[in-house]
Parts: C-alpha cells; sequence; structure tokens
C-alpha cells in the first residue's frame, strides 16, 4: 500500500451512518504507507473535514471535494467555485439527488435500509446536467469553466450516460480532467466506457462496485462489476485512463484501507498485471488530483 492514493473515501460524520470519522481513516491509511486520501460527503463540501484530519494526522496528504447535492444548491457555481478557493481538488455531480438515481433507486435512498433519508431529504424530481434538447446547462458549463481555473477535476458521480458524454466532451474541449465515477453503476456498461476513455476521461473502478462479495453495497442497483469486467475493461483502455478507489466507508462494509488493500489484490488474482494494479493506484490518482502530469 507504500505510496497508494484513495481518492473516494465516505467518512463520518455523514447523513449516513460510517464505519470511521476522517481522522480514524486518515490514520489506517498512513500507517499502511499509502500517500493520500481524498473524502466525499453527499451533504457538505470536505476541505474543512480534511483540513481538521491533516492537522491531527500528518505524514499523509489529505484532499476534500464537494458533491453537487441539493443540500449545497445542485449544480451551484458559486458553492463549487468557494470550495475550489480552498482547495477542493474534486468536483462530483449529484449522488443520491441526481436524476437519474432517483429514477432508478429512488430520491434520498440507496435501496438499503443504512443508506436512506426521511423524505424531506429527498429530492424530486431530481438534478440534470442537460436540458431537454439535450444540450449541458450553462451553469454545468460554468462549474467545468471552474475547475479549469482551479486545476481541480470534474466527476460524474450519478449522472446518466447522456449527461456523462456531454460532461467528457466538454472537458475533453476545455482540457479539464473528467473521472466517470464508479463505472458500472446502475446501467453503465463496457462499451461506453470504453468510448468515454477515448475522449480523454478517466474510469474510475471502485472496490465497492468491482467486488465478488455479496454484501457490498453496489450489488443492491444490479449485477454490479464482475473483478473479470473490471480486468477486460482495464486492458482494453489502458492503466492511464483508470483509477482505483475504495469508495467506501459505509457503516455495514469493512473499512476502506483493509478493503482497498484486498481489493488491489484481487485484480492481480485475475489476471491484472501487478505493475498495472500499482500504477492505476498510485500515478493515476496523482494526475487526478493535479499532484502529477
Amino acid at each position: 500500500m507504500t505510496g497508494v492514493i484513495d481518492s473516494h473515501v465516505h467518512a463520518g460524520p455523514e447523513l449516513f451512518l460510517r464505519s470511521g470519522d476522517a481522522v480514524d481513516f486518515a490514520r489506517a491509511a498512513r500507517d499502511k504507507g499509502m500517500a493520500a486520501m481524498v473524502f466525499k460527503c453527499h451533504h457538505e463540501p470536505t476541505v474543512t473535514k480534511a483540513y481538521f484530519a491533516q492537522k491531527q494526522v500528518p505524514g499523509i496528504q489529505l484532499f476534500g471535494g464537494i458533491a453537487m447535492n441539493g443540500f449545497v444548491g445542485g449544480i451551484n457555481p458559486l458553492a463549487v467555485g468557494a470550495a475550489l478557493e480552498q482547495g477542493a481538488k474534486i468536483v462530483w455531480g449529484p449522488t443520491m439527488h441526481a436524476a437519474h438515481h432517483v429514477e432508478h433507486v429512488g430520491a434520498g435512498t440507496y435501496g438499503v435500509p443504512n443508506l436512506k433519508l426521511p423524505p424531506h431529504l429527498g429530492l424530486r424530481p431530481g438534478i440534470k446536467a442537460i436540458d431537454d434538447d439535450g444540450k449541458l446547462l450553462p451553469e454545468m458549463r460554468e462549474v467545468i469553466a471552474l475547475a479549469k481555473r482551479y486545476d481541480a477535476t470534474i466527476a460524474t458521480a450519478h449522472f446518466g450516460d447522456a449527461e456523462v458524454r456531454q460532461i467528457a466532451t466538454v472537458c475533453a474541449e476545455e482540457g479539464v480532467r473528467c473521472v466517470l465515477t464508479h463505472v458500472f453503476f446502475l446501467d453503465q456498461q463496457a462499451t461506453f466506457c470504453e468510448e468515454m476513455a477515448a475522449l480523454g476521461a478517466y474510469l474510475e473502478i471502485s472496490t465497492a462496485a468491482a467486488n465478488p462479495l455479496e454484501r457490498f453495497m453496489f450489488r443492491c442497483h444490479g449485477d454490479g462489476m464482475r473483478l473479470d469486467q473490471a480486468r477486460d475493461l482495464i486492458a482494453k483502455v489502458g492503466r492511464d485512463r483508470v483509477v482505483l478507489s475504495s469508495d467506501l466507508g459505509q457503516d455495514y462494509n469493512p473499512p476502506p484501507v483493509p478493503a482497498f488493500e484486498a481489493f488491489l489484490s484481487q485484480l492481480v488474482s485475475v489476471g491484472v498485471p501487478e505493475a498495472d494494479v500499482r500504477h492505476m493506484a498510485t500515478v493515476t490518482p496523482r494526475r487526478i488530483l493535479g499532484l502529477e502530469r
């Protein structure tokens, strides 16, 4: 795990119960020799969370970002700009408040009791990034422009394929890094992911989405991504277009650090070269965070 970066960690306190807070996870990562960790939260920016965890846990770099759920005003350039001004590294699209998510799973829920908010914290009909003609909304273009100004990364979160395509296209045109969040989520499939990688987008393969254990959360949304599918996708697009992460912290899943470590070994066990696994867990995330060109 030396030098590994986990760019997608859900740490408490949060709207949903987590298995630890930012300090807990940062200490575990540092003690394993990891280089960095990025915290994600559904309801607020995580820059402050990373700042205070960093003061308590030296020896590892800790970063924050912002997810554009309704709690921060949705696709809100003002909220995004404030987070970026404070050092946010990743701007995620909406998660549980995305129209695509609401359509497939419901508002304010992931379809399991552990991840279900009271009705007044859901959002209907959900947030979209495109208009009725399929064009990217002006406010989403402004968010991409802000990411360019601050050398940050746009992550697609729970947007649908049509929205992801538009976002990835504009990011490519503007020279902004774009990550397809936990690929194979809901109805996302390999062919589409390959097309987006060809545009220059990065594909995030997460422990939570690509693991054979039925108890991992994304199994609640269909078949998930099998390890052999992850292996084949990596072979198709190449290691420079893939970033590995945990997307863990849920109270019913193993903690992020040991689970991520096991996942990296699992990828090797199904035939992904160890050098490639290391590259996707160290070099690619450094590029996504703007730490390496």
